[in-house]
């Protein structure tokens, strides 16, 4: 087993916990909403964080080689395999990769034999300053109520988790993400359809160094 073949299948598993795990937070809503059990939305609030947390292992995934030596040689050294904080991970990959972030993109349109064309999508997903807040926001629900505490906002919560649920689900559905290792250097396209086929990945090789233009495709 190559190491890229070993990558994908990560991030395509932890993809595919992702999916069931927003699959668990939207059936906890649907049954909040007829019983107003607050339990049921915290365990919604719980599945969504979960969520969450597999987007940034499947986002290691390709980028394991370098997230391991940065974690590592960081000012106060961690083990990366200790690592559950989804901004947290987020962060760090920023730092050795900054477009490690899916990009959400629209169907292909063929525009010649054999070349295809991904336009961005351009709302109606996760971007990542909202992932990264509204992450942070999920852990309180994650705990009992402090009897000398103010209220969470559970309310709020509930009104504003099914469009995070929708707007995750926007972000995956169909995107890329930039690959840059020693051994590969290019982009995975990730397509995760909704007829209940198994997520796939594409891939796409450079031959030499490359950018990445915000816009573009």
């Amino acid at each position: 087993m190559t190491i890229a073949t070993e990558a994908q299948e990560i991030y395509l598993s932890k993809i595919n916990e992702t999916l069931a795990r927003l699959e668990a937070c939207a059936a906890f809503l649907g049954t909040y909403t007829s019983t107003g059990s607050i339990s049921l939305l915290e365990a919604a609030a719980l599945q969504a964080r979960k969520a969450f947390e597999t987007v940034a292992y499947a986002a290691i995934a390709p980028n394991k080689a370098r997230y391991k030596a940065f974690r590592a040689q960081t000012e106060r050294p961690s083990d990366y395999r200790k690592d559950y904080n989804a901004r947290a991970i987020l962060q760090h990959l920023a730092k050795i990769n900054p477009d490690f972030y899916p990009t959400p993109l629209l169907p292909p349109t063929q525009q010649a034999p054999g070349h295809w064309h991904f336009d961005l999508k351009v709302d109606g997903y996760l971007t990542k300053t909202r992932f990264e807040s509204f992450y942070d926001r999920l852990g309180k629900f994650l705990h009992a109520d402090n009897p000398w505490g103010s209220d969470k906002g559970f309310a709020n919560l509930a009104a504003d988790l099914p469009s995070t649920v929708s707007q995750l689900r926007g972000l995956l559905a169909l995107h890329k993400t930039i690959v840059r290792v020693p051994n590969f250097s290019g982009v995975w396209v990730i397509e995760v359809p909704t007829d209940g086929r198994a997520p796939h990945i594409l891939t796409a090789q450079a031959t030499g160094e490359f950018a990445v233009v915000v816009g573009g495709s």
